[in-house]
Formats: C-alpha cells, sequence, structure tokens
C-alpha cells in the first residue's frame, strides 16, 4: 500500500474535488469521524466545510492547514469496504489524526481503487499536529498495516514498475545498449506527435533526444543524437548517434513515429483535457501539489522551465496508455503561459471560468463531436498529409517551445509538394 500525503490551505479545493466524485458516482463515502451526519446518515459538502473551518482559528500560524492523503493498495487487491474503512481508521490513529475531524472517500472511477482522506492538520486548540519525519512514519504505519492484514506488499508495486524500463545508468556500463532498449521501448509503446514529448517520455528513464544537423559536400542531412541524463535532466555522458544504435530509432524512424501518431492521439485527447481540467478546478496551490492529483488521475507531468524560472513548456502524460500531449495540443487554455501564470498566481484560477473552460460534464461530449467533425474533412491526399505533419496543434498561437516551433517548420517546408512543369 503506498500512501501520498499533501499539505494545501484550499479546504474547498480537497473536499470539492471527492465530493465531485461521489456527486459522479466514481465515489463514495466510506468513514468520517468527528463530523455533523444529517438525519438521513448523509453528510454534505456544506455541513462538512462548516464543521471543519469552525475549527480554523482566524488567526491560524499555520498556513497550510488541510490535510489530504491517498491511500493505493496493490492493484491486484480487492478490498471490501469495512477493511478500507479500517485501515483508515486505523492509519489515521497512527499517523497522529485519530482525534481529528476527517473524512474518507472510495474512489472506483479507475480500475485501481483507492482511497482519500481530508482532515485538518491543527488540533481544537489551533495547536498544529506533529508533521515531523511524516512520511517516514507514513511508511512504517503502512508497512505494518500490510504485514497485520496479509496485503500484498508496495515494494512488489515499485519491483514490477521497475523491471519494465529501468532508467539508464550510466555507472552500470553498456551506455549503448541501455539507450537502445529504452528507446525502443519508447517508440514502441508510447504516442508523440514532437520532440518535446518524445523528450518528455525519456525524461523518466534519465534521457534525452536532440536534433542534429551536418552537412557534407553540400548536402545537408539531419539526425538525432541520443544524451543519458540525471534525474534534474542534466547530461552526464556523451551523446550517441541514433545511427550507431540501429534501424528504427533514427530521424525518419522518429518522423515516422510522429505522423502515424497524429492520427492516434486525436481522439484521445478529449480525455486527457478533462482529467487535467478536474485537477486544475481543485485549484492546487504548489507545482508538487499538481503533480500529486494528476497522478491521482494516472497522469505524469514533465515541466520544462527556462534559468529565469519560467515554465516554457508543459506535457502530460498516460504512461499506462502510452500517450504524451504538450499542454498546448490540448487547446490554446492548457499552453504552457496558463500554467506559469496560473502557478506564478494561484489565486487567480483561469480554469473555473465556465465560459472559456465550459462545464466538465458536457466538456467531453462536445469535444468528441469536434473531433469527429474533424476527421470528416479534407478527401485530398495531399492536405491530409500536411494536416498530419503541421496540423493545427502545430500552429505558433500556444507552442510550448521554441525547438518545437523550429522542428515543426522543417515539417511544413518538407511536407511542400513540388510540382514539375511540362516540358514544350
Amino acid at each position: 500500500m503506498i500512501a501520498k500525503i499533501s499539505a494545501t490551505e484550499n479546504l474547498g479545493g480537497a473536499l470539492g474535488y471527492n465530493f465531485k466524485k461521489v456527486e459522479k458516482e466514481e465515489a463514495s463515502i466510506l468513514l468520517a469521524a468527528e463530523l455533523y451526519q444529517d438525519g438521513e446518515g448523509r453528510y454534505t459538502m456544506e455541513d462538512v466545510i462548516a464543521d471543519m473551518e469552525a475549527l480554523i482559528p482566524k488567526k491560524c500560524r499555520t498556513k497550510k492547514a488541510v490535510f489530504h492523503c491517498s491511500l493505493n493498495p496493490h492493484p491486484d487487491e480487492k478490498l471490501s469496504d469495512e477493511l478500507l474503512a479500517q485501515i483508515a481508521k486505523e492509519y489515521m490513529e497512527a499517523l497522529g489524526y485519530g482525534k481529528q475531524p476527517y473524512i474518507v472517500f472510495k474512489h472506483n472511477d479507475i480500475a485501481r481503487e483507492h482511497i482519500h482522506i481530508v482532515s485538518l492538520r491543527i488540533d481544537g486548540e489551533g495547536k498544529k499536529i506533529n508533521d515531523k519525519f511524516e512520511k517516514r512514519r507514513s511508511k512504517q504505519i503502512t508497512d505494518a498495516l500490510e504485514k497485520k492484514y496479509n496485503l500484498i506488499p508496495s515494494s512488489k508495486v515499485s519491483d514490477r514498475t521497475t523491471t519494465e524500463t529501468p532508467k539508464v545508468d550510466t555507472t552500470q556500463g553498456n551506455i549503448k545498449e541501455q539507450v537502445a532498449n529504452t528507446v525502443r521501448s519508447a517508440m514502441k509503446h508510447y504516442t508523440f506527435c514532437s520532440l518535446g514529448e518524445l523528450n518528455a517520455v525519456l525524461h523518466k528513464y534519465n534521457l534525452a533526444v536532440e536534433e542534429v544537423k551536418t552537412e557534407y559536400r553540400g548536402k545537408r542531412y539531419d539526425g538525432l543524437v541520443y544524451v543519458p541524463t540525471d534525474d534534474k535532466g542534466n547530461k552526464v555522458s556523451t551523446p550517441i548517434h541514433a545511427s550507431d544504435i540501429g534501424r528504427g530509432v533514427g530521424y525518419a524512424a522518429v518522423q515516422n513515429k510522429m505522423l502515424k501518431s497524429k492520427q492516434i492521439v486525436k481522439p484521445l485527447i478529449p480525455t486527457i483535457r478533462r482529467k487535467v481540467l478536474e485537477v486544475m478546478r481543485t485549484s492546487p496551490q504548489t507545482e508538487e501539489e499538481l503533480r500529486q492529483r494528476l497522478e491521482e488521475q494516472d497522469l505524469r507531468v514533465v515541466i520544462r522551465k527556462n534559468d529565469n524560472g519560467r515554465i516554457y513548456g508543459i506535457t502530460f502524460i498516460d504512461d499506462k496508455e502510452g500517450i504524451a500531449l504538450n499542454g498546448s495540443r490540448l487547446g490554446k487554455g492548457y499552453a504552457a503561459n496558463v500554467f506559469n501564470a496560473y502557478l506564478s498566481n494561484p489565486a487567480h484560477n483561469p480554469f473555473l471560468d465556465e465560459s472559456l473552460y465550459g462545464k466538465i460534464d458536457t466538456t467531453l461530449q462536445q469535444q468528441m463531436q469536434t473531433i469527429q467533425s474533424d476527421e470528416q474533412e479534407g478527401d485530398n491526399l495531399v492536405d491530409e498529409l500536411v494536416d498530419d505533419m503541421v496540423g493545427e496543434s502545430f500552429s505558433s498561437s500556444g507552442n510550448d517551445d521554441w525547438k518545437e516551433a523550429a522542428w515543426q517548420r522543417k515539417l511544413r517546408k518538407q511536407s511542400k509538394v513540388k510540382l514539375k512543369r511540362r516540358k514544350r
């Protein structure tokens, strides 16, 4: 069982995220402690917020007074509601929150059922609950619960994920072989429409790809090199030319993959967009909080910043489905500059504006209709080819990365059809 803990000052966002799931029958309330229950035995968001807010002093010294946690059993584990509720109760007591008001939600919107717990980090006297070594203590508690209830250990989850495609480790030798295996695995499993999206995929495996240009006897040649990196994306080894790795990972192969991926991702965009919008409407206050809530939706985010800390690129990845999408590909409202502005000032959240982003329930259906109408247009083979390579999502508006723009201009130039004049 894996626990993910976050601290936030946004009580409404934490509760709203879970209660909206309940309204859509994607979650249910398993347990509540020290909270008002109406005559019919129900808990409402209004009552829970009122109860918790009443316990937060007006001059509270603890800025992030809200506790939000998810407990994630092994995907193969099928636990009863009674056992999940008991585990949640024992977990909160062991962590020091046994006397706190809290509410437990069971999420069933994805195949892996898990629970969320929302509570307060301050007691009735306004004193902060001890959070020293919180993550370490949490791990000890979940390990003990696994043994007590004979659950599948969380270590087996991490073992399984790391053996699928390990990170490139330059200290182990055979760097070229490691890079080759990683790139081929990524090319096989993921769909991506740009180098930036491929780079976001490879980032997880401590690898980056770069475009190189060479000229020989007056003729230009384009190619790719793969560079091992550390966890922060810094280069740690000599670049390896794609031609040294072998077939299937070079410039032409990547270009063809991007071309085919464009049509594959079209019907998948609305689903990713909806998940991102759901998360943003919970108003995550920090980049780390954004990452955690996206992970709960089975999305990984890769954020690229310049030396001044400004976000110039953002990519959302569904590792399970093998999809990588730049923010701008979801729409102008999801481009890097929008997230840069939001994370610079979380108090102003444009994603809450339904006139700009629509309602979540109706947005998905409307977007699917747009996708279907787009697919019906264009009978001209040349036009379709150009659209595949440099379509709307490649336009300069909302583009995440200037390197991407250069790559796209090159594709646009290459896609032009040259007509030979007939000799008279």
